[in-house]
């Protein structure tokens, strides 16, 4: 189990050799330059979008998301694509009015985009214009790759038809498990990227944006081989480590507000 996580300066960072398996309390431009480049085999992070979110359906109001109305999303991009190693997968969340903007950074970066994938959440979201706008039921996440790699074999989830079988001459015996996924998860074969709020309610777990840790082990299963090294500047609630735990994989995260960091630390407690 990883040591307790405490407010960090630059000054006082550990060398490279304790970064692995570690969640650190400090901003992540504290910690960005203690990693040298390609250190990280996958990057699944959730970064501020700068719109000051704020869910109206909720009875108590969460606090803002630290550092969600100046954030450097293109240093971001430039120092992930940085600690990125080569053929290999990263993926960034967003939403549908910062997509243009962060595609933008990333490409610029040295990323190159390969899909807008579209999740379904486990609860509707309840920020905007309650009575003039539709419901966001749905995530987005830019898939994007340094390289290129291809992705896992899985056994998450199967192939509709038997494996052997042959849909034309030119391809090969299908498989069991699918090789290649769809870009928008919906219905009950796909986990949802987010909880239900009566979950969350009954976990007493209090977070904006927490996302599904099986969720996230998908997309680590996918893109990344277990021992592997997954990156989150971004960490939030704790639900990357968990999920890189969960797939046996060594993860470095980082996340700013010390109140998140203890959340982790009670959810990695409850759940190992």
């Amino acid at each position: 189990m990883p040591r307790k996580p405490a407010f960090l300066s630059p000054s006082v960072l550990p060398e490279t050799k304790s970064l692995i398996n570690q969640v650190f309390c400090c901003d992540c431009f504290a910690i960005f330059p203690k990693i040298p480049a390609e250190t990280a085999d996958l990057i699944l992070t959730d970064p501020p979008y700068g719109i000051n979110y704020q869910n109206h359906f909720s009875h108590q109001m969460q606090k803002p998301i630290h550092g969600d109305q100046d954030i450097n999303y293109p240093e971001i991009a430039k120092e992930c694509f940085r600690i990125l190693k080569p053929d290999r997968h990263a993926y960034f969340f967003t939403r549908f009015d910062t997509y243009p903007w962060h595609y933008q950074c990333l490409t610029n970066a040295g990323f190159q985009i390969k899909n807008c994938m579209v999740i379904e959440k486990g609860n509707i979201g309840g920020c905007g214009d309650l009575k003039g706008s539709y419901a966001n039921n749905a995530e987005w996440v830019i898939f994007c790759q340094k390289g290129r790699r291809k992705f896992q074999q899985t056994t998450l989830l199967k192939n509709r038809h038997p494996a052997g079988t042959k849909y034309h001459a030119q391809r090969k015996l299908s498989k069991e498990y699918k090789t290649r996924f769809n870009c928008c998860w919906f219905g009950p074969d796909y986990p949802k990227s987010t909880y239900s709020a009566p979950w969350l309610k009954s976990q007493n777990l209090r977070h904006p944006t927490i996302k599904n840790v099986e969720f996230l082990s998908w997309l680590i299963q996918i893109s990344s081989l277990p021992g592997e090294l997954v990156f989150d500047p971004f960490m939030g609630s704790g639900s990357t480590p968990l999920a890189a735990i969960k797939t046996d994989r060594r993860y470095l995260c980082c996340e700013i507000d010390l109140e998140y960091c203890n959340l982790f630390y009670h959810r990695l407690r409850q759940e190992h």
